[in-house]
């Protein structure tokens, strides 16, 4: 092994004294290497010596007639080996010789994507594509990173745009269909795991997926079909143990899926990464809990929050401080003052509330009716939001910026989004956003849509926490891997509904669960009633309804109302305390 070999196993393993050591016996050997001169100024970056390190990375330049090129091909040497941080580094400074360079700023993206720095690595891709706007793979990446930070829309934006430039590009398909399913729309879901599936054949995760949209859609024996001959193999994976878990119950073989997922999880092994064996967690605790087996459900999930809660921890303080700002910004004085939009619109209605607190069942309801669309989990606000501060000029972050806003600002925002509501139904009389945690937005919806209607969706915080904590959400939605963190979360809650309730002139409505499960006529009368809207007896029959609901409650809506839900808590009471205590404000 060469004197820079011994020296790059030694910073694979951080051992940087001595790494750095080798490095400067290869340049005296030669002091023409630019590639072991380069490295020293690696190491001295890891090590924190920025001066020697850009003294290093200055003289590297000067001996190599492309240094970029050296550092880029370094990067990608130490990326590929697993040393991201390093390779930041490399990166960094082919950066810093040559910033027109598509392919630094996509390298850079891909390594800082790897160490969970998302947004960073959103703005590394974009600049990618802002230098070659055709470069198919920096487009993939920055659906990769806007997928992991719930921008749905905008990653399957990005996806569409690599199968304009690659419409052989099977992993777009992929990842097209599995947003889609995320954002409701089964049909289009369903056709792109086709096509993925018309591209490479053997592609088991088109086919599972497939199974998948299926089940989602209430076809369970075609899904099963589909499914059967990935659960019949050797080493089934993981994606179609959970869709076989979705299945089990209307086919009565919950125990084979519980057998399948336990034996998954005990022989998995290092093939089963975390995010995956959470999932299988979770899983398992659903059917547990239909088994009435509650304890072992208890420890599964719990299980799987411990796996997801390892890599995005929830900062009680910095939510608490936001909920401050909400609360100061939006105050009486400022609503009453803020501009209004000149186009009014009594078509959108949102469904706000906790998420688990019934926003699916009151949306199916509503959505029963002729003269509403259900729009589902609509995430145009949440962008909206995301906007608003260079939208405004980046004077200040959200919410500080609303104080910018003038009329053609709400004209325009009022107006982007009641175009979106055009493109899901162009002639329903209401539309429904049932985002849940819509209600962080009410001030901004109370100044862009006057005239428009919002239900507060309630139900026991026991019962709504308890059933946020066994939920599968995604690492946007931190609080819920914690029973402590869900129980600040939810007092957050409250606290900015009690303000909103107090200074906005909007019309809010609150529908309890438990009354809307003991007497759902009277509830949902009061509903249609609350939308502007004459009663209609398709109501009472919301889970007759053809429309798909692509959200966790998608199989509850396709029941008559229960009442199994109610008190729910009482199964894992034992377990309880520390939820029951962080309610409490202790």
């Amino acid at each position: 092994m060469s004197t820079k070999e011994r020296a790059f196993t030694h910073v694979l393993n951080q051992q940087l004294a001595e790494a750095k050591s080798l490095y400067l016996d290869a340049c005296r050997l030669d002091p023409m290497d630019a590639e072991a001169r380069f490295m020293v100024g690696i190491v001295d970056a890891l090590l924190g010596n920025v001066a020697d390190a850009e003294r290093s990375f200055k003289e590297a330049a000067r001996i190599h007639p492309d240094a970029a090129a050296l550092a880029l091909k370094i990067g990608a040497r130490l990326n590929d080996s697993g040393n991201t941080v390093a390779a930041e580094s490399a990166y960094r400074e082919a950066l810093r010789l040559r910033p027109d360079l598509a392919e630094i700023h996509d390298s850079l993206g891909f390594v800082l994507f790897n160490q969970q720095r998302y947004a960073e690595a959103v703005d590394a891709q974009r600049a990618a594509i802002r230098l070659r706007p055709d470069f198919a793979r920096a487009h993939y990446y920055l659906g990769e990173a806007l997928g992991r930070l719930g921008r749905l829309e905008e990653a399957y934006a990005a996806y569409c745009e690599v199968i304009r430039l690659k419409p052989d590009h099977v992993n777009s398909w992929l990842n097209r269909a599995f947003l889609m399913t995320e954002l409701g729309s089964l049909d289009e879901a369903l056709a792109s795991y086709r096509q993925a599936l018309s591209l490479d054949p053997q592609c088991a995760t088109a086919a599972v997926g497939e199974a998948w949209i299926l089940e989602k859609r209430g076809e369970f024996d075609q899904a099963y079909a589909r499914l059967q001959p990935f659960l019949d193999s050797e080493h089934p994976d993981v994606f179609a143990a959970v869709v076989f878990a979705a299945l089990c119950r209307p086919l009565g073989r919950c125990d084979e899926a519980v057998d399948l997922m336990e034996r998954l999880l005990a022989q998995g092994g290092p093939s089963l990464d975390n995010p995956q064996r959470a999932t299988l967690h979770y899983e398992l605790g659903r059917l547990y809990d239909k088994k009435n087996a509650f304890d072992a459900a208890f420890r599964h999930f719990a299980q799987g929050n411990e796996l997801k809660g390892q890599s995005a921890p929830f900062d009680a303080r910095e939510h608490a401080q936001h909920i401050d700002a909400l609360i100061q910004t939006y105050n009486s004085s400022f609503l009453a003052q803020a501009p209004r939009p000149r186009e009014r619109s009594q078509r959108p209605v949102f469904i706000v509330g906790m998420p688990r607190s019934g926003t699916s069942v009151v949306e199916q309801i509503l959505a029963s009716h002729p003269a509403v669309f259900g729009g589902g989990e609509l995430l145009t606000l949440h962008a909206m939001v995301k906007d608003l501060p260079g939208l405004l000029g980046g004077h200040t972050v959200y919410p500080l910026c609303v104080s910018y806003l003038t009329q053609e600002h709400v004209d325009q925002l009022a107006q982007r989004y009641l175009e979106h509501l055009k493109t899901l139904s162009p002639d329903a009389a209401r539309v429904t956003d049932k985002m849940p945690t819509n209600f962080l937005h009410l001030g901004l919806i109370n100044i862009l849509f006057p005239e428009a209607r919002v239900i507060h969706c309630m139900r026991d915080p026991l019962d709504t926490c308890l059933s946020c904590y066994f939920q599968n959400f995604g690492p946007w939605d931190s609080y819920t891997q914690d029973l402590r963190s869900l129980g600040v979360f939810y007092r957050e809650y409250l606290r900015l509904m009690a303000h909103w309730k107090a200074v906005l002139d909007i019309p809010i409505l609150d529908v309890q669960y438990e009354e809307l499960v003991a007497d759902q006529e009277v509830i949902s009368r009061k509903m249609i009633e609350f939308c502007g809207l004459e009663w209609d007896e398709n109501c009472l029959r919301f889970f007759e309804s053809k429309r798909t609901v692509a959200t966790a409650s998608h199989d509850q809506v396709r029941q008559p109302i229960y009442q199994r839900s109610v008190g729910r808590w009482k199964n894992y009471e034992a377990y309880l305390e520390p939820l029951k205590e962080s309610l409490a404000g202790h």
